[in-house]
């Protein structure tokens, strides 16, 4: 039996109600829930694992704010026309969140006998009432803010207090972090430096009877065997596809991005690798949650004016996820047998680890990950010094901060670059003064054992140039037998201080 009954409200005051247009279909919202409309932005960022009628989030005045698609949740259509819709900022106790709508209508006034509240049993439909006007011609429906509140996994907002602080005042409170960034289809995420032991190109992964969906193989990391998880899978995002055959192409941009946390090893395959980015900790934008009885899987958002925002994942939310800890825990069990043999037959070496971030300058070439403080973009406009030596590009205001950009090509005596179109600028510093390296480009993060590094041979360095040699000593065979040269960046920091550049 339907319980629903309509109540007159008879008051004498009047109450402003907004409308809006959704395809075909006018609403409207009390005008105090609308904190104000804007226009959809031109930057969305997606999120994973959240509810399909979540759109995104986007940056307003330094706070995330989710987009809801009203219209699917009402099983309306829209005009499909994104660019041209509008979004309405609705407050109440849980925070803010924007709603979809195709226009703005008006500002209207009603008196109590033209409006009438739906009573639905428990509050949960998202249309609350209607209102009557031109003589009961005219029907607009309310949406109920109540109501959206209690949607299935609405958005939760989390750390406000914090994002309402000025920017400025929140960056002086902590110091400065490093994370990797990389893509998982049309989505950035990022990882702490430390939470990952390694990143490699995808091997012919074996197989494992606890395949899944989820797990498409398996990779022995120097005797360890590490479960291969399809990121985009786990995220429900479009993206990187099953990597089961061998990837011989050293341009596959593919990567597994390899995570240790108390002997938990799992490898995450993402589309590619892109960066290394300096946050801190209050510069971090909230990210709203989607299931208060579930961990947050994600730490906050690395926004920066003019690049795409970055979600940065709580490492130890993702390895304590049930299907992660299932897979990881399984896969410890059922092989720990054999990795113990292995180590036994001296398969696995012992020693001191270096971890280098790899990149190309001709050659493929690494540095050491401690030595780096984060890799940026090759900036489109520099300040370019008077009187600057030719392997100065000029000077980058970076947070507050000048620092020199250096070509290293021009450094070192190669040919020089015809564009900087991709090219990647590594961010050293020398006590207080800080460079800026031009590499062609990233490519990895890997980890050696100290003892496999060996000299240059004297007749490599007699062929190459003064500095180079100076700051290239070492060089490693890597697993895939390519060889990697190792810059040390002491010699290069001192050198460039000393000469006074700037």
């Amino acid at each position: 039996m339907d319980t629903s009954i309509t109540t007159p409200m008879r008051q004498e005051a009047t109450e402003l109600f907004g409308s809006f247009h959704l395809g075909d279909t006018e609403l409207v919202l009390p005008v105090t829930a609308v904190q104000e409309v804007v226009t959809f932005p031109a930057v969305v960022t997606q999120v994973p694992l959240a509810p399909s009628y979540l759109l995104g989030l986007f940056n307003l005045r330094g706070r995330l704010i989710p987009i809801v698609d009203l219209g699917q949740l009402l099983k309306l259509p829209g005009n499909g026309t994104r660019a041209a819709s509008k979004i309405a900022i609705v407050e109440f106790r849980q925070g803010r969140i924007g709603l979809l709508f195709d226009a703005t209508g008006e500002i209207l006034r009603v008196t109590g006998d033209q409006k009438v509240i739906f009573n639905d049993g428990d509050g949960r439909s998202l249309i609350g009432g209607a209102l009557k006007l031109d003589g009961g011609n005219r029907i607009l429906q309310i949406l109920s803010v109540d109501a959206l509140q209690q949607l299935h996994d609405m958005p939760l907002p989390r750390a406000d207090s914090v994002a309402s602080e000025p920017a400025r005042q929140r960056a002086a409170m902590g110091q400065r972090r490093q994370g990797v960034s990389f893509r998982v289809g049309d989505t950035r995420l990022a990882l702490p430096m430390g939470a990952i032991h390694e990143i490699i190109r995808v091997p012919e992964l074996l197989k494992s009877v606890l395949a899944s969906d989820l797990c498409i193989g398996l990779l022995n990391l120097r005797g360890n065997t590490v479960p291969v998880v399809d990121f985009a899978r786990f995220l429900g995002l479009p993206g990187a596809t099953a990597a089961t055959a061998a990837c011989d192409d050293f341009e596959d941009p593919r990567r597994i991005v390899v995570i240790r946390q108390q002997a938990m090893d799992v490898g995450l395959l993402v589309d590619d690798v892109e960066s290394i980015v300096g946050y801190r900790d209050e510069e971090l934008l909230a990210i709203p949650s989607f299931n208060a009885d579930r961990p947050q899987l994600f730490t906050g958002c690395i926004s920066r004016e003019g690049a795409p925002d970055i979600i940065l994942i709580d490492e130890t939310a993702l390895l304590g996820d049930a299907a992660v800890a299932d897979l990881t825990q399984g896969h410890r069990e059922l092989y720990a047998l054999a990795s113990a043999a292995d180590r036994g037959q001296g398969k696995r070496r012992g020693g001191v680890r270096e971890t280098y971030v790899t990149f190309k300058l001709d050659q493929l070439m690494g540095m050491r990950i401690d030595q780096l403080r984060e890799v940026i973009d090759f900036p489109p406009d520099v300040m370019q010094p008077p009187g600057a030596p030719d392997y100065v590009r000029g000077m980058l205001n970076l947070r507050r901060k000048l620092i020199t950009i250096i070509d290293l090509r021009a450094l070192y005596g190669m040919k020089g670059y015809a564009d900087l179109d991709g090219a990647k600028v590594l961010v050293v510093e020398n006590d207080e003064e800080k460079f800026g390296l031009i590499v062609d480009a990233i490519e990895n993060i890997v980890t050696i054992d100290a003892a496999d590094k060996i000299g240059v041979p004297g007749v490599l360095r007699n062929q190459i140039d003064q500095d180079l040699r100076n700051d290239m000593r070492e060089v490693v065979e890597l697993p895939d037998h390519r060889t990697l040269l190792l810059l040390d960046a002491a010699p290069l920091k001192q050198r460039l201080s000393s000469r006074m550049v700037h």
